[in-house]
C-alpha cells in the first residue's frame, strides 16, 4: 500500500486501536479525531471535535486520502432512555457534521464507515447486503447512521459501509466479557441457543478497511462477517473447548437474560444470520474464516 493519509474517528476503540497500529506499521500519516486532543498513539496526529456545538476542526482533513468513521456511543451499555438517545445522536450527529465537512473541503477520497448487521433486525434465514432493513432498536440506528453519511457525503467520494458481526478480539469487545466466566467452568449457551452469531476477527477488519482504501472497485455496503454463522450454542462450545474448560452449565434462560439486560438483550438473543456476499464476490480472502482458529488465535 503506498503511503496515505488518514483520518479515523473512534480510534481509541478496539478496532480503532488495531487499525491506527497497523496503517502506522506501514508508513501511512495517521490523524485521529475524537472528543479530546489527547494522542492514543503516539506517532498519530490528534484533533478534537464537538459534537454538541458542531465544531469541526477543518485542518484534520487537509490533504487526507482515506476517512474512517467508526466513532458511536458504546452499544453493549444498559439501554436506558438517555444512553439509547446517545446511542442514536453520537451515531447521526457525528457522520452529518463530517460528511458536511467532507463536502465543505471538498473531498475527494474514500470515506469508510461503520455500520452494524443489527440493520437487518432479526433473521433466522441467510440474508445477504440486498436485505431490507429491520425491525427493533438497533436496525433503526443502522439505517440512520449510514442515511447520516448518504444524504451529507459530497458526490465525489468513494463511499464503503462496513455492517459488522461481533467482532473477536484479544484486545476487548464480546470476549473480554465472556473470558472470564468461561476460565470458571460456567460458559453456557444463551437462551435457546439455536440464534445465528454472525462474527469476524479483527485482524480481517483491518485487512477489508485496507483493502477497501486501495481498491477502486469496492465501494456500497458490505456484511463484514466470517463466511459462515454459527448457533450460539455451537459458539459457546468452541470457546469453552479453547480454553479447555468444561462445558455443563445449564443454558441461561431468556427472561433472566431480560431481566438483567433489560431490552439490550436482543444482541445476545436475536439471530443474526448474515452472509458476506460482496466480500465473497470482491474475492476477499479472510485470515481467520472458521471460528475455532479465531478464537485460539484471540485467547
Amino acid at each position: 500500500m503506498k503511503p496515505q493519509t488518514w483520518l479515523i474517528t473512534g480510534a481509541s476503540g478496539m478496532i480503532g486501536t488495531a487499525l491506527t497500529h497497523s496503517l502506522l506499521q506501514r508508513g501511512a500519516t495517521v490523524r485521529t479525531l475524537g472528543r479530546s486532543d489527547a494522542r492514543t498513539h503516539p506517532d498519530a496526529t490528534a484533533f478534537a471535535w464537538d459534537l454538541e456545538q458542531g465544531i469541526f476542526p477543518s485542518a484534520a482533513l487537509e490533504d487526507v486520502d482515506v476517512v474512517v468513521h467508526l466513532a458511536g456511543a458504546n452499544v453493549g451499555q444498559r439501554w436506558t432512555r438517555s444512553h439509547k438517545l446517545a446511542i442514536m445522536e453520537s451515531r447521526t450527529k457525528g457522520t452529518s457534521l463530517l460528511c458536511k465537512a467532507l463536502k465543505q473541503m471538498r473531498f475527494t477520497g474514500t470515506f469508510i464507515q461503520a455500520s452494524a448487521v443489527g440493520f437487518y433486525g432479526e433473521c433466522t434465514s441467510a440474508v445477504d447486503e440486498s436485505g431490507t432493513v429491520g425491525q427493533g432498536f438497533l436496525a433503526q440506528v443502522s439505517e440512520a447512521w449510514e442515511q447520516s453519511a448518504a444524504v451529507h457525503l459530497p458526490s465525489s467520494t468513494r463511499h464503503v459501509v462496513m455492517r459488522l458481526g461481533i467482532v473477536l478480539s484479544p484486545n476487548g469487545g464480546t470476549l473480554d466479557r465472556l473470558l472470564p466466566i468461561y476460565r470458571l467452568g460456567l460458559g453456557a449457551p444463551l437462551g435457546q441457543g439455536s440464534q445465528c452469531m454472525s462474527w469476524i476477527h479483527v485482524d480481517d477488519v483491518v485487512r477489508f478497511v485496507q483493502y477497501a482504501a486501495t481498491t477502486e472497485t469496492a465501494h456500497g455496503t458490505f456484511n463484514l462477517v466470517a463466511p459462515e454463522s454459527v448457533p450460539n450454542a455451537q459458539f459457546s462450545k468452541v470457546l469453552a473447548k479453547c480454553l479447555g474448560r468444561p462445558h455443563f452449565a445449564p443454558s441461561v434462560p431468556a427472561w433472566a437474560l431480560r431481566l438483567v439486560l433489560g431490552e439490550m438483550a436482543t444482541i445476545v438473543l436475536a439471530s443474526q444470520n448474515v452472509v458476506p456476499d460482496n466480500l465473497l464476490k470482491e474475492g476477499f480472502q479472510w485470515r481467520h474464516p472458521a471460528l475455532k482458529e479465531a478464537l485460539l488465535d484471540c485467547i
